[in-house]
């Protein structure tokens, strides 16, 4: 059974059309990275994932079901948007950070002993543990990047989807980040769709990469990919949004 399928979706903001005909699937453990250009739809097809949209047409399928029909197919997926969404001068604790994205219960009671289990597990698995008491304010941007990765494991999700996880990071803390997605994607069996423009980080440890520009370009791993549009304008534009470089 496979955890994403995806046929045929088109979506439109009124007159402009932002995905056209997008058919790919995943499947069960796999780690694939969704490269291409701004404006590409990437960002877009996971809100329709998410169930944040719904197409204009064509089908999602989570583990077989319709998820518009059995929504609550969709708690068994873990997100990861972009940094931007987060505000890191907020006064929380690392710890804190990650309560929040526990089943709701008044903040101001704190967690009790089986959250705070939860939570501890969560950091743990991201090499975070000790920061739980650390004010979010206090750690580097990679490290804020863990401790929300860590809000996304608490809830032992089967799917993992992240929207530019790597924006703003160095290419040092890239590397750093991917190879313990990696990791953790063998270690707790997780299927990963990871959104980025950090290719070359991601291209060591992605399986596979789906090239998008509005429909799927191309698919397969990533050294055939990248050697395949190396010299294009469509790799050309990746490059430029994601180095500078051009």
């Amino acid at each position: 059974m496979k955890p994403l399928e995806i046929v045929g979706v088109s979506y439109s903001y009124g007159p402009r059309t932002v995905l056209q005909e997008v058919t790919f699937s995943l499947k069960d453990g796999e780690l694939v990275g969704l490269i291409g250009p701004n404006g590409a739809g990437k960002t877009t097809l996971l809100r329709l994932i998410l169930g944040l949209a719904r197409p204009s047409s064509g089908e999602i399928r989570l583990w077989d079901r319709n998820p518009y029909k059995d929504p609550v197919v969709r708690q068994r997926i873990g997100y990861l948007p972009q940094r931007a969404v987060y505000n890191t001068h907020f006064p929380l604790t690392a710890g804190e950070a990650v309560f929040l994205a526990l089943p709701r219960r008044p903040f101001a009671l704190g967690p009790n002993s089986a959250e705070r289990a939860k939570i501890k597990e969560a950091l743990a698995l991201v090499g975070m543990e000790k920061y739980l008491d650390t004010p979010l304010s206090a750690l580097s941007g990679g490290q804020q990047q863990l401790v929300f990765l860590a809000r996304c494991l608490v809830h032992k999700p089967s799917l993992l989807l992240l929207d530019e996880p790597t924006n703003a990071l160095d290419l040092s803390a890239q590397h750093r980040f991917y190879n313990l997605l990696a990791e953790l994607q063998q270690k707790i069996k997780l299927t990963v769709l990871v959104v980025s423009h950090d290719i070359l980080a991601l291209a060591q440890v992605a399986e596979r990469f789906l090239l998008l520009d509005k429909k799927i370009i191309a698919s397969g791993p990533p050294s055939e990919i990248l050697y395949q549009f190396i010299n294009t304008p469509l790799a050309g534009a990746c490059l430029v949004q994601a180095h500078g470089v051009g």
